[in-house]
């Protein structure tokens, strides 16, 4: 990055960082990552009233972040129940004097500006500002593409940023097909993971969750609610495995509730519930402490081309084993050395597969580890040194 201007990162973000749930965990990383490499950065988000909110004090702590990272709240008066198209007003009131001001800030400032979203919507301003002042508007435009949507404002967007970070290669090919867009304005994700540098044993972690029992143990870290198929699934595996003990982390009370309910009425007794974590970093131990962790998505509630939970790789960078489906976008990473593939929508096959984990420790141990070697250069430090010079090199 020599005889180039320096950088600076705006990111726009669709969600209100009061919560710290999955595709807001992966933004503030992103901006920590950035900041680890020098680069001053500001995220922008709405403000959207939700029962159990952190107070903005407390993003920093709730979130990990290792860096000086800015945030810029947008005074709205949304809430967790606006509709659609209230969320859609506000957030583009709200966005677009964000990106008036980016344009004045970025006319006086020494740094090179890159402006981030992974909403399409949140960018039309800035293009808009593109095509009519052309060289005056001085920064550089990426669309954080996480899917594939052939309609007229996505190929819009991605055919007028100046570059597209895309979760996946199987999410570049198709924006290709629909969009004249030339592979040298793509950079893929590959969800990455934190360098975690100071990770207690399984031995420990299981001391700090408080797990003593003999029993093996499954967990799963992600969305929790009857809602969630993949969760259903998990359920009829620990019936099918009743020896075994299954830990999900995440969920508010009245869906912890819910769930408890449920798994009584199905006589499922081998399952515990952690509740929801403020703080989003208790969740690695649990994912330390298990003999298996399972990702078991799919694809009646998951665009399963696209889709690559950023929970996999972190599943894979704790040197235990891993039981997922076989789908298109995780063929980037994922292959039969790193991890246990299993059938997709069918609890037995996954009971099979957390079976074969657990017993056939050999093969376990091996795939475990070699998933740890794959994931190392997957890491938010490795991916942002990419970006940083990638952006640089854009036209």
């Amino acid at each position: 990055m020599t005889n180039q201007r320096p950088l600076r990162i705006v990111v726009f973000s669709p969600y209100c960082l009061l919560r710290p749930t999955t595709n807001r965990i992966f933004d503030m990383r992103l901006c920590d990552s950035f900041a680890g490499h020098n680069v001053p950065v500001t995220i922008v988000y709405p403000y959207a009233y939700m029962k159990g909110n952190i107070s903005a004090g407390k993003i920093p702590k709730s979130y990990g972040l290792q860096h000086p990272v800015g945030t810029r709240m947008l005074l709205t008066p949304l809430r967790e129940t606006s509709s659609k198209y209230t969320f859609l007003f506000w957030m583009m009131i709200g966005f677009g004097f964000s990106t008036i001001h980016l344009f004045f800030s970025s006319l006086f400032s020494s740094r090179q500006t890159i402006l981030f979203s992974r909403d399409p919507k949140l960018l039309v301003p800035a293009l808009w500002l593109k095509k009519y002042l052309g060289r005056l508007f001085r920064v550089k435009v990426i669309f954080m593409a996480a899917e594939v949507k052939d309609n007229r404002l996505y190929k819009k967007v991605v055919r007028e940023t100046d570059g597209v970070f895309a979760g996946v290669s199987t999410t570049r090919d198709a924006i290709r097909k629909i969009a004249d867009v030339p592979e040298e304005k793509f950079i893929l994700s590959l969800a990455p993971v934190p360098v975690y540098t100071n990770d207690p044993s399984k031995t420990e972690a299981r001391k700090i969750i408080q797990y003593d029992s003999e029993r093996p143990l499954i967990v799963y870290t992600g969305k929790l609610g009857l809602d969630v198929l993949e969760v259903i699934y998990i359920f009829e595996a620990a019936r099918i495995l009743p020896n075994y003990q299954f830990l999900f982390t995440g969920g508010r009370p009245q869906v912890v509730s819910d769930v408890k309910t449920y798994c009584n009425e199905k006589g499922i007794a081998n399952v515990m519930f952690t509740g929801f974590f403020d703080d989003s970093t208790a969740v690695r131990n649990f994912q330390l402490a298990a003999d298996v962790l399972v990702s078991y998505y799919t694809s009646k509630d998951h665009m399963i081309e696209f889709n690559y939970p950023q929970k996999v790789n972190e599943y894979l960078s704790t040197r235990n084993p891993v039981v997922t489906p076989d789908f298109p976008a995780t063929r980037d990473v994922l292959n039969e050395h790193n991890v246990f593939f299993v059938a997709p929508d069918d609890p037995k096959s996954l009971a099979e597969g957390i079976r074969k984990a657990v017993e056939d420790k050999v093969t376990a141990k091996q795939i475990a580890n070699q998933a740890w070697e794959d994931v190392q250069n997957l890491s938010f430090e490795s991916r942002t040194r990419e970006l940083l010079t990638f952006v640089t090199l854009l036209k």
